[in-house]
C-alpha cells in the first residue's frame, strides 16, 4: 500500500514536471492559461496510470504511455512544436537519469547490504525520497535550467535533430527497464530496433545536409574574401587616379579631364558585384550562369555531373533548356533582396537529375499550374511574345523522355529537371 501511495505522488509530480517544462520554454503567445495546464496535467496523469497498471509488459507499456505523452503535449502545444519536443526532452531527460542512477544503485547496492528494514521502506528510503529532493532541487534552479534550454533554441536546431534526440532518450529508457525490471518481448524488440535503425537513417541525412551547408558557407566566405580583396585593389587605383585629376586641374591641364573620367567611369561599369562561386561547373553551364552574374545575381554552381555520358538529348537543346530556367528565375528576382540561384546537377543510375534553385517570391498555387503552358506569363503580354520560354522547356524535356517539375515556397522555387541517358 505504501508504494502504490509512493508511485501515485510521483506519477503527480513527473505529470506536473511534463507540463510545467514545456510552458516554461515555450514562448509568451503558446504558453497555456490555467485550466488548459490542468486539462494536460489531468490526461497525462490518467494516461500514465492506465499504462503503469495495464498488465502489459513493461517495456512495451512505458514505450507506449511516453509516446502518450509526447502526443498529448503536442496537441496542446501545436503552435510550437518544436518547443513542445524540447519541452518534453527536457523534463523526460530528467526522469531517465533519475530512474536509471537510482534504480542501479538499488538494485547493486542497497539489496547488496541486506539492511534489517523492509523492502517497502527501503524503496521509499533509496528511491522515491533522493527522486523527490532532486525534484525540489529542479525547482529551486528552474531559473538557470529553463535559461539554458532556451538559450539552446536560439540555435535554430532542425526539428528532426530534436526528434532524434528525444527517440534517443526512450530508446535508452527502454533498455534500462530492460536491464532493470523486465525483459522485452520479442516483437517490440524488433519494432525498437527497427525504429532505430530509422532514427540512424535520418541522422545520417541531417549531418549529411549540415556538412553540405557548411561547404557552401565555406564558399561563400572564400568567395567574399575574393570580393574583398577586389575591391580594395579598385580602391586604391581609384584613389590614384582621383589624384591624377586632382593634378591636372592644379596645372590648368583641364582640357583632359571629360576624357580621362570617361575611362574611369567605364572601366568601372564592367565590375560585377554578385558574388559567383562554382565548382567543376562544365563550359556549357558557365555560358548559362554568366547571364545570371552580369544581371548582379550571386551563383553557386554544384555541377557535379558528368556530362560525357550519352544523353537523350542534344547539347543545343539542353543548353536552351537552362538558358531559359535561367532567364526565367533572373525575372523572377527583379525585386528581391539579396538574390541568388544556386546550381545543382549530378548523375543517377538511369539518367541525369539538374536543380535550379532561386530565393524569389512564391509562386501562387493556381499560377503554378500554368507556367508550363505556351503564352502564359506573368507580366504585361500586350505583343503576344512572352510566356513560351518555360513551355519550350517543358516540350523539349518531354520529348527526350525527361521531366520537369517546379516547387515553390516563400524561401526559394526550384526547377527539376530530370534526363535519361541515350538508349542504344
Amino acid at each position: 500500500m505504501l508504494l502504490i501511495i509512493c508511485d501515485v505522488l510521483n506519477t503527480f509530480f513527473q505529470t506536473f514536471l511534463f507540463v510545467w517544462c514545456t510552458n516554461n520554454v515555450t514562448s509568451n503567445e503558446t504558453k497555456l492559461s490555467k485550466f488548459k495546464f490542468c486539462v494536460l496535467m489531468l490526461i497525462i496523469f490518467v494516461g500514465i496510470n492506465i499504462f503503469t497498471y495495464s498488465g502489459i509488459n513493461s517495456s512495451f507499456a512505458n514505450f507506449a504511455m511516453v509516446i502518450f505523452i509526447l502526443l498529448s503535449i503536442i496537441l496542446f502545444f501545436r503552435k510550437s512544436i518544436l518547443d513542445a519536443f524540447i519541452g518534453f526532452g527536457l523534463s523526460y531527460s530528467i526522469i531517465v537519469i533519475l530512474s536509471y542512477f537510482l534504480i542501479t544503485f538499488y538494485q547493486n547496492v542497497i539489496v547488496k547490504l541486506n539492511l534489517k528494514i523492509t523492502a517497502e521502506f527501503q524503496t521509499l528510503l533509496f528511491i522515491y525520497v533522493p527522486i523527490w529532493i532532486v525534484y525540489v532541487f529542479v525547482y529551486k534552479f528552474r531559473k538557470y535550467i529553463f535559461d539554458a534550454t532556451i538559450s539552446l533554441k536560439s540555435f535554430k536546431h532542425s526539428i528532426i535533430f530534436v526528434v532524434l534526440i528525444d527517440y534517443a532518450l526512450i530508446f535508452m529508457d527502454s533498455l534500462r527497464i530492460e536491464w532493470t525490471t523486465q525483459s522485452m518481448d520479442l516483437p517490440f524488440k524488433a519494432t525498437l530496433y527497427f525504429m532505430t535503425f530509422l532514427a540512424f537513417v535520418f541522422t545520417v541525412i541531417y549531418f549529411a545536409k549540415i556538412n553540405e551547408k557548411s561547404k557552401e558557407v565555406d564558399m561563400l566566405n572564400m568567395a567574399l574574401n575574393n570580393k574583398i580583396i577586389e575591391l580594395k585593389k579598385i580602391k586604391h587605383d581609384y584613389g590614384s587616379e582621383i589624384s591624377s585629376l586632382y593634378g591636372l586641374y592644379q596645372i590648368g591641364q583641364t582640357d583632359k579631364l571629360g576624357e580621362l573620367l570617361k575611362g574611369i567611369v567605364e572601366r568601372y561599369q564592367v565590375f560585377v558585384s554578385a558574388v559567383d562561386v562554382r565548382i567543376q561547373a562544365s563550359p556549357m553551364i558557365e555560358s548559362v550562369l554568366n547571364y545570371a552574374v552580369a544581371e548582379g545575381i550571386d551563383v553557386m554552381a554544384f555541377d557535379d555531373c558528368d556530362y560525357n555520358q550519352p544523353l537523350a538529348i542534344t547539347n543545343n537543346d539542353l543548353l536552351r533548356v537552362l538558358t531559359n530556367i535561367v532567364k526565367n528565375s533572373v525575372d523572377a528576382l527583379v525585386n528581391t533582396p539579396n538574390p541568388n540561384i544556386k546550381f545543382s546537377s549530378y548523375n543517377i543510375y538511369d539518367g541525369i537529375i539538374i536543380n535550379i534553385i532561386n530565393n524569389g517570391p512564391e509562386i501562387p498555387k493556381e499560377i503554378k499550374d500554368k507556367i508550363f503552358e505556351p503564352s502564359f506569363s506573368t507580366k504585361e503580354n500586350e505583343n503576344g511574345d512572352r510566356g513560351y520560354g518555360l513551355s519550350i522547356v517543358k516540350d523539349m524535356i518531354i520529348k527526350c523522355g525527361g521531366k520537369v517539375s517546379v516547387q515553390s515556397g516563400i524561401q526559394r522555387t526550384q526547377f527539376r529537371i530530370e534526363i535519361p541517358y541515350k538508349t542504344s
